[in-house]
């Protein structure tokens, strides 16, 4: 792939895991309002997606019963409740220092709340790692197309030297639409069959991942 001049990463199931957590929230939400829960994780794995609100319909929400707004902002109390308990990715903290230690500027892109985002990792002690921390300017988790593009517009980037890492089709629908590469890691919050039929590449862990980036 030859080594890149810069990696965009994502946040939630990329460097913190998180979806069990998530999954806990959701299906305390749904039964808390005498719902169905989510059936299973696997459920889960081959349904989330961007926007979350069509994922909320899916999972079955009226929003004229329970308005999405009032929804989003009762997952994200929940949220910054007891995402301290959640541990990073295994192995991703050696993964942010060797690309630190090659010289390679790294940037974070979530679609997390910019405020949250830098929360939460403040709480974690990685934003040394990141040249950049790239939120959303709300908690409705639309879309981080928009948010990327600018970023790359703004800061006159070789595209074919971009690798953009994440654990959605999202994070590749982002990539793709600003035209860099993409690297998509399972554990995150989409299963296998979802980030194969992406087209690119598909790691399990970050030894994977490492062999990808560099041929040393």
């Amino acid at each position: 792939m030859g080594q890149p001049q810069l990696i965009i990463w994502d946040w939630n199931g990329t460097i913190m895991d998180d979806m069990e957590f998530t999954y806990w929230i959701e299906n305390k939400m749904l039964l808390d309002r005498g719902l169905k829960s989510i059936p299973d994780r696997a459920f889960y794995l081959d349904n989330f997606g961007f926007p979350i609100i069509e994922y909320y319909r899916k999972i079955g929400y009226d929003f004229s019963v329970y308005p999405y707004e009032e929804l989003a902002a009762e997952f994200h109390d929940l949220y910054a409740e007891g995402y301290q308990t959640c541990p990073l990715k295994a192995g991703v903290l050696k993964m942010l220092k060797d690309v630190q230690e090659r010289g390679i500027p790294q940037t974070l892109l979530s679609a997390s709340e910019q405020s949250r985002l830098l929360e939460q990792t403040s709480f974690y002690g990685v934003g040394e790692y990141f040249g950049e921390l790239l939120g959303l300017s709300d908690d409705f988790a639309t879309s981080k197309v928009d948010r990327a593009k600018a970023y790359i517009r703004d800061n006159h980037f070789n595209l074919n030297e971009v690798i953009f890492i994440g654990d959605t089709d999202h994070d590749y629908e982002a990539a793709n639409a600003v035209g860099c590469k993409c690297i998509l890691m399972t554990g995150g919050h989409q299963s296998r069959k979802r980030l194969e039929a992406c087209g690119v590449p598909v790691v399990d862990t970050f030894d994977e991942l490492r062999a990808l980036l560099f041929s040393d």
